[in-house]
């Protein structure tokens, strides 16, 4: 996907917690050819997975150079055990350690969206469902949140934000 839409900001820290920038400024100039493997887990048992399109998109907006670093994750949609590394970011620290608190976001928000429009499918009894969340939230979060959905399986949402995957 690539049509993921990112504040220009995140380049300059604006959304990350100053102690990840405060590492990445020392890394980059007491250890530039530091390597880790930064892991992403969730918490709890039967959850969809819903991240990995949107993190890869954003880690092609922001880090350079990015052939430095290599992406490990399971898949889209995929049902997920508590404490089993579903993404791994390979690299030197100080090229994407800033993106760590967004990636975190990303994977709570999406994974919990798209699980919650799982189990409400599957409760349905083939009922048609439409997404409506532009009622619930605020604005900003219908783009993320009408992917996570369409990737739990609601094809039916009633903004052109939530529906951008589809066009």
């Amino acid at each position: 996907m690539t049509k993921f839409k990112f504040d220009v900001r995140i380049k300059e820290g604006y959304y990350s917690a100053i102690y990840f920038l405060k590492t990445q400024k020392i890394l980059k100039k007491y250890f530039p050819n530091n390597i880790v493997t930064m892991q992403f887990f969730q918490r709890q048992d039967n959850v969809m997975l819903c991240v990995i399109d949107e993190v890869e998109a954003l880690l092609k907006e922001f880090v350079r150079p990015l052939e430095k670093i290599s992406v490990y994750a399971l898949n889209e949609d995929d049902i997920i055990k508590a404490n089993i590394p579903v993404l791994k970011i390979t690299g030197p620290y100080h090229l994407f350690g800033y993106l760590e608190g967004i990636i975190d976001g990303i994977l709570a928000r999406r994974s919990s969206v798209a699980t919650n429009c799982n189990e409400i499918l599957k409760v349905s009894n083939d009922k048609p469902i439409i997404f409506m969340f532009d009622r619930n939230d605020d604005y900003v979060n219908q783009q993320g949140d009408g992917y996570a959905a369409y990737i739990a399986g609601m094809k039916s949402q009633v903004t052109r934000a939530q529906t951008w995957m589809m066009e």
